[in-house]
């Protein structure tokens, strides 16, 4: 069986978006038939450093929930190119990244990806994209994952979605990365460092 994951920030002893991180849980494991359990609940039965930035992992299947925090620093991302794969699916937060690794791994001398799926803009290898046309950003509306961020950034209406083609990067100004770790401070790229 499969095992899915979910990657938290925790900042000083505080986790962050739990309510998004939880309704992606329960739908993983409604749609795969796993036992659902309470994110919240089980967070506070385990130890966690109180200071510092650290992302904390929940892998879940069908066995017992296995939890880790690992101190986080954020990449350097200043340039990424494009790779298309009409076949990925990561719907679901998957542990295993074999095939989102092996796209990765088509980065040349780029330092991410970002994923073409039907002619469309989706991710990056490990983020979410928010694209910035000098009034308003947008994120891609078939992503290959919904992550949290994104879903909270949609909520809060500080983002809108659109279907992004690559022609459409033209009007564009600069991309964002965001996932659950780097919120809207995600490594910032000029349009014109994508690698088409």
């Amino acid at each position: 069986m499969s095992r899915f994951l979910e990657t938290i920030k925790l900042l000083d002893g505080e986790f962050y978006n739990l309510e998004y991180h939880q309704q992606r849980l329960s739908n993983t494991c409604s749609h795969f038939k796993l036992v659902d359990f309470n994110v919240p609940v089980f967070l506070k039965d385990q130890s966690i450093p109180r200071k510092g930035l650290y992302k904390c992992r929940i892998v879940y299947g069908a066995d017992m929930p296995k939890f880790e925090c690992i101190p986080y620093h954020t990449k350097s991302v200043k340039s990424l190119k494009l790779v298309e794969s009409d076949s990925i699916d990561y719907q679901f937060k998957w542990e295993d990244r074999t095939e989102m690794n092996q796209l990765f791994n088509q980065r040349g001398d780029a330092d991410d990806v970002i994923v073409v799926k039907n002619g469309l803009l989706t991710d990056a290898s490990y983020a979410n994209l928010i694209f910035w046309d000098g009034k308003n950003w947008f994120t891609p509306n078939e992503p290959l994952l919904k992550g949290t961020q994104r879903e909270f950034l949609i909520k809060t209406e500080l983002i809108k979605q659109s279907a992004i083609s690559i022609t459409d990067l033209r009007k564009f100004e600069k991309v964002k990365l965001i996932n659950s770790m780097l919120a809207m401070q995600g490594p910032e790229i000029s349009v014109s460092n994508i690698i088409i």
